[in-house]
């Protein structure tokens, strides 16, 4: 009976991946069966080098453009890439990014809240990305790997995401963290993908890029940690909304958040503000920073 139980315990302690892993433990775990490593990239990119083993997928398979703004995709398409990558619930995911832009990091981050969202939870981010993994010496593959896809069956989790609505009955009932740079929260700097500058009323300004070094490797997350818990007086166990333009840099506030610091209740406004500031009765603040009072 002891040896059954250990047995299960070990097996229940292998369905559980760190949110963060550096190039030195994906060395080390590599070959391990139960793991997917995919890359978001070009094809171009993933064909001339990728992390042995990795599956290729590009953010279009996962946002789809609804015209003045772009969101995740229905549940169904979500449910077919996930299933094409070979994934399942007990499956340990690591995503990593090609980095050539910003934009391009935060694709990863992206396609967490976007598992998350659809129920597989043992997900984790390369640090630093495919850039880390080559500054480090670490070869590069040029195989490409055949797995066989799963048959999961994905599940959305309405707790981890908010529309227009949602975000319009909880204005000054619980906290909301703008994800863009600060110019374009306060309204001084026009963005060209929305008609009204500023932020949703009584949101807070916190943008994604506060949380990373120059080379894209988190900062030390015990110093997040105080930073969200008594600079911006977020407890755990309270829901938090974040959102920014359209979808991308908020979704790397959820990962910090909820990824690495067990956050309980985030939710991601996908739409963001390509809706919201594009809309003439949604109310916004300009040219103030605001802090959350309940």
């Amino acid at each position: 009976m002891k040896i059954f139980f250990l047995s299960l315990l070990c097996s229940v302690a292998s369905l559980a991946i760190e949110p963060l892993i550096n190039t030195s433990w994906l060395q080390q775990n590599i070959d391990n069966k139960n793991l997917r490593i995919v890359e978001i990239s070009d094809k171009t990119s993933y064909e001339s080098g990728h992390i042995k083993h990795a599956l290729h997928t590009t953010i279009d398979q996962w946002r789809a453009d609804n015209g003045t703004f772009i969101t995740i995709r229905n549940e169904k398409e979500i449910q077919e890439a996930i299933q094409n990558l070979g994934i399942d619930a007990s499956t340990e995911v690591v995503l990593y990014a090609d980095i050539q832009t910003p934009k391009d990091f935060l694709k990863a981050s992206y396609i967490f809240w976007a598992l998350n969202y659809h129920g597989i939870e043992n997900v984790a981010l390369l640090d630093g990305g495919k850039q880390a993994w080559v500054k480090e010496g670490a070869p590069l593959d040029k195989s490409l790997p055949q797995i066989a896809a799963s048959s999961y069956q994905a599940k959305t989790n309405p707790a981890l995401f908010a529309d227009r609505v949602y975000v319009e009955k909880h204005i000054g009932k619980l906290p909301m963290l703008d994800a863009r740079p600060g110019d374009k929260y306060l309204g001084i700097t026009p963005t060209a993908t929305v008609a009204r500058d500023g932020h949703i009323k009584g949101a807070m300004s916190y943008p994604w890029n506060y949380s990373v070094e120059d080379d894209y490797r988190l900062k030390d997350p015990k110093k997040l940690e105080i930073l969200f818990k008594e600079g911006y007086r977020l407890p755990k166990e309270n829901e938090v909304l974040v959102y920014c333009t359209g979808g991308l840099e908020t979704s790397f506030n959820y990962y910090v958040l909820s990824g690495l610091l067990g956050y309980k209740h985030v939710r991601l406004y996908d739409a963001s503000m390509k809706e919201w500031g594009n809309r003439e009765d949604t109310p916004m603040v300009q040219y103030s920073y605001e802090v959350f009072n309940k």
